[in-house]
């Protein structure tokens, strides 16, 4: 599945909420950041766009967590840095 695909089902789901979505992504120069659900405005298969219009590229997105659950997590992630 996509990034795309899954926070789809996770927003759009009846089943969950998606104010306990949590992103993790490869923030350069940063190393990593996490934003959370309530912070998407849209989502489309190459970028994640937040309320405050930063747009995130969707291949850096590493890990997507449901709570404390890892719903998806890309591999090699901590090599990405």
């Amino acid at each position: 599945m996509s990034v795309k695909e899954i926070l789809d089902k996770l927003k759009w789901h009846p089943d969950y909420d998606f104010d306990r979505v949590v992103v993790r992504y490869i923030d350069r120069p940063k190393g990593f950041s996490e934003i959370r659900g309530h912070e998407i405005e849209k989502v489309s298969f190459k970028f994640i766009e937040l309320k405050s219009g930063t747009m995130i590229p969707t291949h850096r997105v590493v890990e997507i967590r449901y709570g404390d659950k890892i719903v998806w997590r890309k591999k090699h992630a901590e090599e990405q840095v």
